[in-house]
């Protein structure tokens, strides 16, 4: 899965940097410095984090991004963001990677793989995604600012928003800046402390001139296929079954998690994916009707089940079944994610 595609389901998505006159270079591990504003904790990080949502809807920017994955891969992007046309990002690290999302619908186009994907616009669903998780009730999760921090020569605010103690998920570091309330820095960590990915801006480029074409479909290749996503979205299993789509549930779930939404692909061997979350961390089943995949068959060696690492630095458990086969993504520990699967099966 190619850095682009992960864009789409990550909760974490719209800000983005640009040239500055400094140097490139990447940020030092974070080392927050005390202020009296750190025993307002709570409330201040929630207010941050306002500040940080309002941002994306507000101010416009281009900027160079990067982001590091689990594994220590790393991609490198210009981000074009203009709160009323939409994004662009246009990859640097590897060339030839270009998705446009004008809050209509996305476009992503693929040299290498030559691809030329259309589909429904991903950013309001986001934007839901965050304000619901500043929504949620005390014993849910846990947000703390951290003290400041300098990001790409800019002060920044450090708020860290985590688990309750008893709830299963990842945690999240988030860098804001100080003067616009945009995201500079965004570190993602799992439940046992290791660090699943590090985004980063070198740069920032407040209010820049960006054109219309800017946020256009892009034009298809000669020789590109398009390929449409024909996806259908249901809210409750009810209303997949009123459409066919017959998807099995988990009879465990960590604590906190709860349907975000099924979505099923027109064709005998598309796919279904369901998705649970619990405000910071989404796991999700896809069912394919079809033969393993050779990469999953070697990873397996030999076994009708197991975990694969993928290359995204996405930790799944696979398994072979009558219908197909199945695999469970999520950022939880080993045993939780066996554990869902097992109460599938």
């Amino acid at each position: 899965m190619c850095h682009y595609r992960a864009v789409l389901l990550v909760p974490f998505f719209l800000s983005g940097f640009a040239l500055a006159q400094s140097s490139l270079t990447k940020p030092k591990p974070v080392k927050p410095v005390k202020t009296p504003f750190v025993r307002l904790n709570a409330g201040l990080g929630k207010q941050i984090l306002r500040r940080m949502t309002k941002a994306e809807l507000t101010v416009s920017f281009l900027g160079r991004e990067v982001t590091v994955g689990s594994d220590g891969r790393n991609t490198e992007q210009w981000v074009k963001r203009d709160p009323k046309r939409g994004i662009r990002r246009e990859s640097i690290k590897p060339e030839g990677i270009l998705l446009v999302d004008n809050q209509k619908r996305q476009f992503l186009v693929n040299q290498k793989e030559k691809l030329y994907r259309e589909g429904k616009s991903q950013l309001a669903e986001f934007q839901k995604r965050y304000l619901e998780a500043l929504r949620v009730g005390e014993g849910t999760l846990i947000i703390e600012f951290q003290g400041q921090d300098s990001i790409a020569g800019r002060l920044a605010d450090v708020v860290l928003v985590h688990p309750a103690a008893g709830r299963a998920g990842s945690s999240r570091r988030f860098w804001v800046d100080r003067e616009t309330g945009l995201r500079l820095r965004t570190e993602e960590r799992a439940q046992e402390g290791r660090i699943l990915s590090n985004t980063y801006y070198l740069s920032l480029e407040l209010n820049p001139v960006l054109r219309d074409e800017d946020f256009a479909p892009p034009p298809i290749p000669a020789g590109f296929p398009r390929t449409v996503d024909t996806q259908k979205r249901y809210a409750t299993l009810e209303e997949a079954a009123k459409d066919g789509v017959i998807v099995r549930q988990p009879g465990w779930l960590p604590a906190g998690f709860r349907l975000r939404r099924i979505t099923a692909s027109q064709g005998p061997h598309s796919p279904i994916h369901v998705q649970w979350g619990n405000d910071l961390t989404a796991i999700s089943l896809a069912l394919v009707h079809g033969a393993m995949p050779p990469m999953i068959l070697r990873m397996l060696a030999g076994n009708e089940a197991g975990f694969v690492q993928l290359n995204n630095g996405e930790r799944a458990y696979a398994w072979k079944s009558s219908e197909g086969y199945y695999m469970l993504l999520g950022n939880l520990p080993d045993d939780q994610l066996k554990r869902i699967a097992d109460s599938v099966k």
